[in-house]
């Protein structure tokens, strides 16, 4: 008998959450370690968060440089603070603190256990402290909690029975939540089963979303290859330093005994918005083979208008206060940020067609753009009035290049400096679209918000239902549209802007105004339905459409708002559903 063996009981679980395991007592000879273990196969799930979703901190002087307003209850006097914080911060030292060399992840940011069953200090390992709160912690806890309940042991029939999500909704059709794949059909007990036999650990991935997300790629690969598997495999110490973990140590971090049980071989990867081409990046450029498949909510899978929109006009609503509020902070934060430019619709964006309008009142067209599917040049690196960034906005580009970097400390600054730095930034994104045009992970499953106007007889919404304080509508930007009374007389080739107020509206030197139209397109506030349902179209497994006027019984609410999707029952299903699915590749139970 060797004493180096490790015995290994199985347990279930029962109600009240007590582990239990049937073993017979060894006799003093038998010296082996004993070790009880809930369920000895484990499936890491790693979420990677949306573009401005992952906390950021100076890299020399390690304080906040960017940290997400969290708009729940207990993030009010944060929220408050913030807002007092970002109102009177200048252009030029937003642009300042976020330069993509000058940051890094900041993992110091709150946690919130909900329902996740665990420890603070386990999630601060695991990398929540790195991802918003309010909009992520809620939805990662309940992945935590309902993907390790799926079963419990039913000793009285001596077999296992499904419980809780899976004994609610593990029978649905697919179809009713929104899927409109000829496959959906929906789990079955025995796949439900095969799941339940892992114990699902749910990572938080943060990355530098100023950098490309072909950078944020390689750091997530890896993440996945260097810390998540070899802590299961390897008995490797995570550590997250700057984070005491409460017990007075100065960093947080979690060890576990290099365990004789099968290996973890590979994690399923969850995305919310610009996460899915961090996503892309990782198995398609980089061709990850850790990953066993992907679930990815509201990418914008080919860009979005939207961002162009607010690189002429900053963003919209109480957003403006932290993200941009107008032209001059969103340029001069994003054309040294590779990231959020990779944003911007792509060649292929709603098959080619144009989505950069010139129009009458009226609606008469005087100009469309891309006219040869090349918005790049068309577009992103014109200078034209109607271009990203017009000759007469250059100067927004590096409002004070010397502090941004561009220009070493003490030499002159080139007036065209700022426009060949963006133009080289521009080209990296054509290349960065162009590899991971149509490519997924296979199997890859998505869903996404086709909401367009609140149909308030199906559903009134708003408080009790009463339809009070509703909200209208989710349009997107589907095309941006310059429109003015009198437009149609003009040449756009012969206009002139005389004045631009950088909040999206123009003067031409005869007088017409010119103003972005507001958006028509559904989707999700963000995300229009062109881009989210690309990945449907590209032949991903399956793709969920949500809102009332699409398919399903379960989906005859209202749709969800970009920023907070993960917070509807519809985007818990398909991920839940997405992840058990993903898991029947998982054989190392077996082993």
């Amino acid at each position: 008998m060797s004493e180096n063996t490790t015995v290994i009981h199985h347990t279930q679980t029962l109600p009240n959450g007590d582990e239990v395991a049937q073993t017979t007592l060894t006799s003093a000879e038998d010296q082996r370690e004993k070790t009880i273990l809930a369920k000895p196969y484990v499936i890491p799930v790693l979420f990677l968060p949306g573009i401005m979703g992952t906390n950021l901190r100076s890299k020399g002087s390690k304080k906040k440089a960017w940290r997400p307003p969290n708009s729940d209850a207990s993030g009010a006097m944060d929220l408050i603070g913030q807002l007092f914080s970002y109102a009177f911060k200048s252009t030029e030292k937003r642009a300042e603190e976020l330069t993509t060399p000058a940051v890094e992840i900041d993992p110091r940011g709150p946690i919130d256990t909900g329902d996740s069953g665990l420890p603070e200090n386990v999630l601060v390992a695991r990398g929540w402290g790195s991802v918003m709160r309010s909009c992520y912690h809620p939805f990662l806890g309940q992945l935590q909690h309902e993907l390790n309940q799926l079963s419990i042991f039913d000793f009285k029939e001596c077999k296992a029975k499904l419980q809780g999500w899976a004994a609610q909704h593990g029978a649905d059709a697919p179809s009713d939540w929104g899927a409109n794949s000829s496959g959906a059909t929906p789990l079955s007990e025995t796949e439900i089963l095969h799941a339940a036999n892992y114990q699902f650990d749910v990572w938080a991935g943060g990355y530098n979303w100023l950098q490309s997300n072909r950078d944020s790629g390689a750091a997530i690969k890896d993440y996945i290859e260097n810390v998540i598997l070899p802590y299961y495999n390897e008995g490797k110490t995570v550590t997250v330093k700057d984070t005491p973990d409460g017990k007075g140590n100065a960093a947080c971090s979690i060890q576990r005994k290099k365990p004789t049980r099968p290996r973890a071989e590979g994690v399923i990867v969850v995305t919310h918005s610009m996460g899915g081409m961090v996503s892309r990046a990782l198995t398609e450029i980089h061709q990850c083979d850790k990953v066993l498949g992907v679930s990815h909510g509201v990418q914008p899978a080919t860009g979005a208008p939207a961002t162009y929109k607010r690189m002429r006009s900053g963003f919209e609503g109480a957003e403006q206060l932290f993200l941009g509020r107008n032209a001059a902070d969103v340029v001069a934060i994003l054309s040294q940020a590779p990231g959020g430019l990779e944003l911007l619709p792509t060649a292929d964006y709603n098959d080619g067609k144009p989505w950069l309008k010139v129009r009458d009142k009226n609606g008469q067209e005087i100009l469309a753009l891309p006219k040869t599917g090349n918005p790049y040049d068309e577009i992103y690196t014109s200078p034209v009035w109607y271009g990203m960034v017009p000759e007469i906005n250059e100067g927004l580009v590096s409002p004070k290049a010397s502090s941004s970097g561009l220009v070493p400390q003490g030499a002159k600054e080139d007036p065209n400096l700022g426009r060949s730095e963006l133009n080289k930034t521009i080209m990296k994104v054509r290349e960065f679209h162009k590899a991971i045009e149509k490519r997924y992970k296979t199997p890859t499953y998505a869903h996404y918000c086709a909401q367009g106007k609140r149909d308030s007889v199906q559903q009134a919404g708003g408080l009790f239902g009463t339809g009070f304080l509703a909200s209208q509508n989710l349009f997107s930007w589907g095309e941006v549209a310059w429109e003015g009374t009198g437009a149609a007389t003009l040449d756009p080739a012969k206009i002139i802007i005389q004045e631009d107020d950088q909040n999206g509206e123009l003067t031409t030197s005869t007088g017409v105004k010119l103003g972005i139209a507001k958006p028509d397109c559904p989707g999700d506030g963000t995300v229009p339905i062109y881009s989210g349902a690309a990945p449907g179209k590209a032949g991903v497994t399956m793709s969920f459409a949500h809102g009332h006027g699409n398919p399903g019984k379960c989906n005859t609410r209202f749709g969800y708002d970009h920023q907070g999707s993960y917070g509807d029952e519809r985007a818990l299903f398909a991920s839940l559903y997405a992840i058990i699915k993903i898991a029947q590749q998982a054989q190392w139970h077996q082993k």
